[in-house]
């Protein structure tokens, strides 16, 4: 059955950002030209900034458009604080340092018309690829990936499961997904709808930050329930650095056994910096593993109950 006056919010939460912004904002508006017969989208920017920058931006080249001051929560929380403001009976969320394809609304718009499916994901494309250990380069070019650089989702569906978890600074698209997945919703790959997402150079603050971000992955483990917050700290620690060993070597197989030719020097660097430091990581991960069930049990930190039909 098709829904005629299905009308879009667009959701993007920004830092610091005030050149990719404007390159987003002028693809997002030419994208609406192709739209038939359709309501515009509108545009929703949720301002983490340390700066105005992005505040006159908004107010100078894009006063019909709605601003707002972030949180400064994180990613999550500023995803949020946009949607709050939405009137859209869908939400598609994009990363400020994207650009996209003149199809990009239609392409959603047609999958969100036709069909039962409440989530979508968009294609995520690296347009500059380079295969070094300096640079970044997001993609989800084949689905199965449900990346909060570019995805759709029903504005009722999104508020009802109470939207991104704000106690996560990453991997708040990997808890969300998981949510879903347990209330048996399926997502759609949408091929059309392509966000293409330049690279990004890494320095070293960047891998030092990388070698420590597995605490990231610790919480998702708890807020995900495969791990138990109630087990002794004993036991916690063991499984906290057996199931950190496993990951690794379940990786660096991957790496062999799915080469990925565009960023196989990237990975294999990842990969070799995580084994040489791991004799620093694994009591990192145990502090942060007792802290972590700490809270929990002191409901300083939520943990999702989802309820299975």
């Amino acid at each position: 059955m098709i829904n005629q006056s299905t009308s879009i919010s667009v959701i993007i939460p920004t830092f610091n950002r005030e050149n990719e912004l404007k390159n987003l904002i002028h693809s997002l508006k030419e994208s609406f030209q192709y739209l038939p017969n359709e309501n515009e989208p509108e545009i929703i920017v949720s301002d983490d900034s340390t700066n105005d920058q992005t505040k006159q931006l908004m107010r100078n080249n894009f006063p019909e458009l709605i601003w707002i001051k972030g949180l400064k929560k994180g990613p999550g929380a500023n995803r949020n604080n946009g949607a709050r403001l939405a009137k859209g009976d869908w939400l598609i969320f994009i990363d400020d340092d994207c650009y996209v394809n003149q199809q990009y609304i239609q392409a959603y718009l047609e999958n969100m018309k036709v069909g039962a499916h409440k989530v979508l994901e968009g294609k995520i494309i690296c347009p500059d690829k380079k295969n070094s250990i300096f640079v970044r380069q997001p993609e989800n070019s084949t689905g199965g990936v449900l990346a909060s650089a570019n995805f759709a989702i029903r504005r009722d569906l999104f508020e009802e499961i109470g939207g991104f978890d704000e106690d996560l600074n990453i991997m708040e698209d990997m808890e969300l997904a998981f949510r879903l997945s347990e209330m048996h919703f399926k997502f759609l790959f949408c091929n059309s709808a392509i966000a293409y997402h330049p690279s990004q150079p890494k320095n070293i603050s960047y891998y030092f930050y990388w070698i420590f971000h597995f605490k990231w992955q610790l919480l998702l483990s708890y807020k995900c329930r495969r791990k138990d917050p109630h087990l002794s700290s004993t036991r916690s620690a063991l499984i906290t650095v057996y199931e950190h060993i496993i990951f690794l070597i379940r990786i660096s197989y991957h790496l062999v056994s799915k080469l990925d030719k565009d960023r196989w020097v990237m990975y294999t660097f990842e990969r070799f910096l995580a084994w040489i430091t791991l004799p620093v990581c694994i009591p990192y991960l145990i502090y942060w593993d007792q802290l972590f069930k700490h809270k929990i049990r002191a409901n300083k930190i939520r943990v999702s109950k989802i309820v299975r039909d």
